[in-house]
């Protein structure tokens, strides 16, 4: 075996060795005790009198708190799960109830012309569940 070979192996196993520590945590490793938050560019009693339904049905399950945010640069809508929520689904309400707050709808990007074979339907998947990840 080539040393191209040697370092394409080692990466290899070094993914793996990642995706297997990654799946063995449990989730409340991952967001039991977290908060999630989002700034909100309008007046805490906008957001207050008007909170989105995408938001408002988990209301019962979630710790919620509506503050001003730092130098007044709109409200801080923060949740916490207190009960059984999904944290990707909770994500995506914050994500959605900032747009609806500040936008008055959820706008969603034109979507990319791919091809309708198996990597098509891989690359269209992972682009759904891609709003329930990385920053808020």
């Amino acid at each position: 075996m080539n040393t191209a070979g040697k370092a394409l192996l080692a990466a290899g196993v070094a993914t793996a060795v990642a995706v297997v520590r990654r799946r063995r945590r449990t989730p409340q490793d991952q967001s039991a005790d977290r908060w999630l938050a989002v700034t909100v560019y309008r007046s805490p009693e906008e957001v207050q009198s008007s909170l989105p339904d995408d938001l408002a049905r988990w209301r019962d399950q979630v710790e919620l708190r509506i503050q001003p945010a730092t130098g007044d640069k709109g409200t801080e809508l923060r949740v916490k799960p207190t009960g059984e929520v999904p944290a990707h689904e909770l994500r995506l309400a914050l994500r959605r109830a900032k747009a609806v707050l500040e936008a008055g709808e959820v706008v969603r990007a034109d979507t990319a012309p791919t091809h309708p074979g198996p990597m098509g339907k891989v690359l269209q998947l992972v682009t759904n569940r891609a709003g329930g990840g990385g920053r808020l």
